[in-house]
């Protein structure tokens, strides 16, 4: 005896909230799945440089920073040369200096110079500056720095600015002027010293050291901010002076009741950067001769 086939059950799509149900459903799985399929993004630094045009035979400076995505191991910071006729970095350049790396700053071959930043956690922030000087060799021309964060299996590289490189020397001619001028009388007699410091240019003229040398043993009072004073000598620091712009420091050497006959001091340029093309202004005096503590005259 032949059993009843069973009735076929129509298939009804899913209406109202089982509808929703389902769509939302469908979207998470799929989202679980292109993220499965996905590559973990990898850890770019950021840097900056210090000037992106730079003579042969000068120096620019690189700094960076960023964190960690994941735990890397030997990690370190990458430097290339892309988009040249210059060959690789390490073939126009050697390493001055570096901060942030937990080894010596080495050059990898036909690459470049590599900051060593050892393991790092993740989620850790890291950071240093490496500068390098040009080879007074290499001829003018262009290269894309490009930087990468370094870890076991590699990592991403990026592309910074483009530096130019020149064969004129850049310079900055420092010009010192020293003056002084007696302030006598009964209370606190002092002989008052202006010092101006002035930048003829063409360049910017940074990390500027003016000295001035006293007579001996004497030490100097009411010093201008950036100026240190120590027996025999003061000493002013400046950032930065921009072409055609001037500083002006002031100091005072008291007078007392035995400092009679001449008192000469003389004032020099010590550093700056970059190079100083005229060494016949960079170094000036004021003489002076005191007489009494009420009266003194300088030249």
């Amino acid at each position: 005896m032949k059993r009843p086939a069973s009735p076929s059950i129509p298939y009804r799509r899913p209406r109202g909230p089982a509808r929703v149900r389902t769509l939302c459903l469908a979207f998470l799985l799929a989202v679980a799945g292109v993220q499965f399929l996905v590559s973990p993004a990898h850890a770019v630094s950021s840097i900056n440089v210090s000037s992106t045009t730079v003579a042969a035979g000068e120096t620019f400076t690189i700094d960076f920073t960023g964190t960690a995505d994941t735990p890397r191991t030997a990690a370190g910071e990458n430097f290339y040369a892309g988009s040249t006729d210059l060959g690789s970095l390490d073939a126009f350049t050697s390493i001055e200096s570096c901060t942030g790396n937990t080894a010596p700053c080495t050059e990898v071959a036909e690459l470049g110079p590599r900051v060593p930043l050892g393991d790092l956690a993740g989620g850790q922030s890291f950071g240093g500056s490496i500068t390098l000087r040009v080879d007074p060799e290499t001829p003018a021309g262009t290269f894309v720095l490009r930087y990468q964060l370094y870890a076991d299996g590699g990592e991403a590289t990026a592309n910074g600015p483009t530096i130019t490189i020149t064969n004129t020397p850049r310079e900055a001619d420092v010009d010192v002027q020293l003056s002084a001028q007696p302030r006598v009388g009964i209370l606190v007699p002092y002989l008052s010293y202006t010092l101006g410091t002035h930048n003829n240019g063409p360049e910017a003229a940074t990390a500027v050291t003016v000295t001035a040398t006293l007579p001996a043993g004497r030490t100097a009072t009411n010093l201008s901010t950036g100026c240190t004073s120590a027996p025999g000598k003061v000493t002013c620091t400046y950032d930065g002076i921009a072409s055609g712009a001037g500083t002006v420091s002031t100091f005072r050497l008291p007078i007392g009741l035995l400092d009679f006959g001449p008192v000469n001091a003389t004032a020099t340029r010590t550093a700056s950067a970059p190079d100083d093309p005229n060494p016949a202004n960079d170094t000036s005096a004021a003489a002076c001769t005191v007489l009494s503590i009420a009266l003194a005259n300088c030249a």
